[in-house]
């Protein structure tokens, strides 16, 4: 998958289960704390699981052009963002 997010000037593109982001150092600025980026399959289902193990939810889940997200803290200090992409129908792909 890649995805270009023009309005802030950055590229998603998936990697397996890794989500590197592209941009120049102005428009990855939002992004420096964050380590990693993984997919979920369901946000919903996923989000009660980082706080049993001791995780901070940083950023609640959002809508985002790919679906949502959300980033948590963990306790070793990391943090990670979370995306639930959304489906797209087959008719579109």
């Amino acid at each position: 998958m890649r995805f270009e997010i023009p309005q802030i000037g950055t590229e998603l593109v998936q990697i397996r289960e890794i989500l590197p982001i592209f941009g120049l150092d102005e428009a990855l600025k939002p992004f420096r704390n964050t380590q990693a980026t993984f997919p979920v399959d369901s946000l919903d289902d996923f989000r009660a699981y980082p706080e049993e193990k001791g995780a901070g939810i940083i950023r609640k889940p959002n809508k985002v052009p790919t679906g949502r997200n959300m980033t948590v803290k963990h306790p070793d200090g990391s943090v990670i963002k979370y995306v639930g992409h959304t489906k797209v129908p087959e008719s579109q792909t």
